[in-house]
């Protein structure tokens, strides 16, 4: 339930332009985008695939969530960003297990929104710090979450049964567990984002409170510029950490 009222929500802004600049910068035109949250909604309708080897997967819980989430690890390329989306990935896989292990999954819809909220939350931020940028942090998320729930799955099959006989993947919650973290690794990029911007457009404009304020700092600190990862005033702040250098 909270993953299609957000995920409709999310639609809404896509269909009338207040997310372009997002998918800009990740290369991808809003009309794509609007294509993949339709695609999650109606994934999300259609009742798990059971096999006949006692697993049962979901579409918008497992399938298209980790197709999209290896086509964006494959777009990273070779590099620093694949690298940060894969650490990124297992630290929010981490999350899953860990929060899922305290709050087992339940047949009670509301019993789960704890565990969807403390997932979401912190594995959207989580991402966002180690990801950095759009694309690697959507991939972390995406790849984190069915990852973490894969090893959950197993976990209480065949450690504590649990579930029975059957292998639950992308259910019990994941659909819109993985709605919510994208979403608030999205929001808190974009409010990071917005905030350096803002910050080096006032550092540019030579304001005298912000200049005066950064020299006493300056010289009240022992430390170089070198030990402080070697930021100069001649440096836009943030741009280097928060960036999106894989357009």
């Amino acid at each position: 339930m909270i993953g299609m009222i957000l995920l409709a929500v999310v639609a809404v802004m896509i269909f009338f332009g207040i997310t372009a600049g997002f998918f800009r910068e990740m290369g991808v035109a809003n009309w794509v985008a609007f294509l993949v949250v339709l695609a999650f909604a109606i994934a999300a309708v259609f009742p798990p695939l059971v096999t006949g080897t006692n697993v049962s997967f979901s579409y918008a819980g497992f399938f298209l969530p980790l197709l999209l989430g290896v086509v964006m690890m494959f777009a990273l390329g070779y590099g620093g960003n694949l690298l940060r989306a894969v650490v990124g990935a297992l630290a929010v896989a981490g999350i899953v297990v860990a929060t899922r292990i305290a709050l087992p999954p339940v047949s009670d819809y509301r019993a789960a929104i704890p565990a969807i909220c403390i997932v979401g939350f912190a594995g959207g931020i989580t991402a966002f710090v180690i990801g950095r940028n759009r694309l690697a942090m959507l991939g972390a998320t995406l790849t984190g979450i069915v990852l973490g729930d894969f090893i959950t799955a197993l976990l209480f099959r065949f450690v504590t049964g649990a579930t029975g006989n059957l292998l639950q993947l992308g259910q019990n919650g994941i659909f819109d567990t993985i709605v919510l973290t994208v979403l608030v690794g999205g929001v808190t990029l974009e409010a990071v984002h917005l905030i350096a911007r803002a910050v080096s457009r006032r550092r540019a404009s030579g304001a005298p409170a912000f200049a005066e304020a950064t020299t006493e700092a300056a010289e009240d600190n022992a430390f170089s510029h070198e030990e402080f990862g070697g930021v100069t005033e001649d440096d836009d702040l943030f741009d280097d950490y928060f960036n999106d250098d894989i357009d």
